[in-house]
């Protein structure tokens, strides 16, 4: 789960965070600040061309970064090169996250929080700088933070801890390649699997692309898939995978869903009937279902193409989800005011842009900071009424006089 994210000299940011960094969080001394944090379900709103898609964005370029590298990250699903995506290429890009994540061994969540720095060589690609992960330790009941990867031109050092602290020299020859890719991967590395497997599990869902449609009419290669793919476009081969490895199982899921959407109540032979009739409140429903659940779900207008009743349903289903998977969350941008009117104000993220100038004038913020927003919402006004009043676009310092 994320808590917080800033992001440095990238597309259109200079430096802006939504949630809280590990300073933040060490700072708050009767820990009642975590909860300005990013939470399990987030909404992110605001006007066109505030960001929103971008910030999503730079999280999926942080992913296929930490994962594939940073060359291959750059020209990437049509991603113009390094050089074009960062304002200033004299300065580095930055990106910070901190994580609460679940260790299963100690039954109990760490945060940590990972920094990667990238540059512009003088050839125009991206370079590995800078890399960092820190661990939040506590003992005795005090918090500490404790670095336990430090990179700096591809040289550093490494402290695996497993009992007791172990510092090493390392080195990454490749320069666009992190440490956590290659740490990440090795089971004597606990914290630094831990943080690689989370990145690695985040998902960008765009069932309401264009490409989505392509595989109905093209038809999808055969067997089963374990996962849904970002369009959702092998939802027939899911299905099959599901049915085949525990047929009750693919009754209890089909039956559920079916209940839940009017319009599927009738279809037989539902992969077929999907394919001539692609349904994305389905896909949907059958992502939160997955048996291994996504660290962090990113979705751009989940409630686009669905009527008010079906946005209603998405919105208790990604309500469930994040409760029944305490450190699995998921991001969303909108502009309907319906699907937010169940959450709370700290969980809405508004996104603004004065367009004084062409980059890094975004700035983002948490409507739980505003104290009238808070007191209506605890008089009992939801927060979609609250938006579409005009309140969520006015600063709690704006003179409304």
């Amino acid at each position: 789960m994320i808590l917080g994210i800033e992001i440095e000299n990238f597309d259109v940011f200079d430096k802006d965070k939504a949630g809280i960094l590990i300073d933040d969080f060490l700072a708050d001394r009767d820990r009642s600040h975590s909860r300005d944090g990013l939470r399990g379900l987030n909404a992110f709103i605001g006007r066109n061309n505030t960001g929103k898609t971008s910030f999503m964005g730079c999280m999926a370029f942080l992913k296929d970064t930490v994962t594939q590298g940073c060359a291959v990250a750059s020209i990437s699903y049509g991603r113009p090169g390094f050089a074009n995506m960062t304002p200033d290429i004299s300065k580095p890009s930055v990106f910070r996250v901190f994580f609460k994540v679940e260790d299963k061994k100690s039954d109990g969540p760490k945060f940590i929080q990972y920094e990667l720095s990238i540059v512009t060589s003088r050839f125009k690609s991206p370079v590995i700088d800078r890399e960092k992960v820190i661990l939040v330790n506590e003992k005795d009941g005090v918090r500490e933070a404790l670095t336990i990867l430090d990179m700096k031109g591809g040289m550093g050092t490494i402290n695996k801890i497993n009992g007791e602290s172990i510092v090493a020299d390392i080195g990454v020859e490749d320069e666009h390649l992190t440490a956590l890719s290659v740490y990440g991967k090795i089971t004597g590395y606990r914290d630094f699997v831990l943080l690689y497997t989370e990145i690695y599990h985040w998902f960008f869902c765009s069932f309401s692309s264009e490409e989505q449609s392509s595989y109905y009419y093209e038809g999808g290669a055969p067997g089963g898939h374990k996962h849904l793919n970002s369009t959702g476009s092998n939802v027939g081969n899911v299905l099959e995978y599901i049915k085949m490895k525990d047929e009750e199982e693919y009754e209890r899921i089909i039956t559920e869903i079916k209940d839940k959407i009017p319009a599927m109540k009738h279809k037989k032979n539902l992969p077929l009937a999907l394919k001539e009739s692609p349904d994305k409140l389905f896909l949907y429903l059958l992502l939160l279902r997955d048996a291994n659940p996504r660290s962090t779900i990113f979705i751009e207008t989940p409630d686009k193409d669905l009527y008010h009743d079906m946005v209603d349903v998405l919105s208790d289903e990604m309500r469930e989800y994040t409760m029944k998977n305490h450190y699995c969350q998921i991001i969303f941008s909108t502009h309907n005011p319906y699907i937010i009117e169940t959450l709370s104000p700290k969980e809405i993220w508004i996104f603004e842009r004065s367009f004084e100038k062409e980059e890094g004038d975004v700035s983002i913020r948490c409507a739980g900071a505003d104290p009238l927003v808070m007191e209506m919402f605890h008089q009992g006004v939801g927060m979609g009424a609250i938006w579409y009043g005009g309140h969520l676009d006015e600063r709690p310092d704006d003179d409304n006089g």
